[in-house]
């Protein structure tokens, strides 16, 4: 239990570390706009999260509207800075994933062999031909583009607007003059989740019994990250199987430590997210229903 507040201070100052990046992109942004403070950013970060564990993606709305609502920044803007955001991680996820393949080699293999066997499995146990599933998908990606032009024809002015805005925001990455406080930024997010992955197998006595140490931590958070990127509320199951299926396979685990590790991590992450979540909602003096019916509104729009 020693090592619980130390815990709790790197997930915050992770989520810390990261709101202040998010003002980077936010500061980079063109037109004239009043300064985001910090407390802001951090506070819809949060929101964003707790949004997050009830409906997966719709954090993001969430996130971007009600930073919009509390600067002069546009809804389009604060939302490509998001997107931006989201596309530095899956670069900086594809490294560290190099990293980790560089590290265990072999080892890995096996362990991604009995994914793609597992994933093969699962559909072939589909209802539905595979073709039929990709004519589906292929259809359904027509459709949006479809209702895509519909709407940049139909809608004029206003969705050239929400374009340029979107823009604005994407191209916040170009326009970041403090390019080391961004590199920094980023090296020390993804520093302290391999801590946050580490400080667990300690509370757990885990870390002596099955030779595991930081470097070992290091790649059971990228691989967890895959499953926590899936699109499941707050990551629940797949970030438990991806966990666990690493721990077996890739640093011989047995079962059921690798199922308390899989589960108390989650858990305990879900409960944090959500007790900061509510204090950020507390703070700003909103409700989270009408945090959640403003992100729906955006992403119909």
């Amino acid at each position: 239990w020693g090592w619980l507040l130390p815990l709790i201070a790197i997930v915050v100052a992770s989520h810390a570390l990261r709101a202040w990046r998010w003002q980077l992109f936010l500061g980079a942004m063109p037109g004239e706009h009043r300064p985001v403070r910090f407390g802001d950013a951090f506070a819809s970060l949060l929101v964003g999260y707790l949004v997050n564990q009830a409906a997966p993606r719709l954090g993001e709305f969430a996130r971007a509207g009600n930073l919009a609502s509390r600067t002069d920044h546009t809804f389009a803007g604060v939302f490509g800075t998001v997107v931006v955001e989201r596309v530095l991680d899956v670069v900086t996820l594809l490294l560290a994933l190099g990293s980790v393949v560089l590290l265990f080699g072999d080892r890995l293999a096996g362990v991604m062999g009995r994914f793609a066997e597992n994933a093969s499995a699962g559909l072939e146990a589909l209802p539905v031909d595979g073709a039929i599933l990709l004519a589906a998908l292929a259809i359904a990606g027509l459709g949006v583009l479809a209702a895509g032009a519909w709407a940049l024809r139909r809608g004029g002015d206003r969705v050239r607007g929400l374009v340029s805005g979107f823009r604005d925001g994407l191209v916040s990455l170009l326009r970041i003059r403090q390019r080391g406080a961004l590199v920094a930024s980023t090296l020390g997010i993804w520093g302290l989740y391999a801590l946050m992955s580490y400080v667990p197998l300690r509370m757990l006595g885990m870390a002596e019994p099955f030779g595991l140490g930081v470097l070992d931590a290091w790649a059971i958070m990228n691989l967890g990250a895959i499953g926590m990127s899936l699109p499941s509320p707050g990551g629940t199951g797949s970030y438990h199987y991806v966990v666990v299926q690493t721990l077996v396979l890739l640093f011989g685990v047995t079962q059921a430590p690798a199922a308390s590790y899989a589960i108390l991590t989650h858990a305990a992450q879900l409960v944090l997210m959500c007790l900061l979540g509510v204090a950020a909602l507390v703070w700003q003096g909103t409700t989270f229903r009408s945090v959640t019916q403003s992100a729906r509104e955006a992403q119909a729009g």
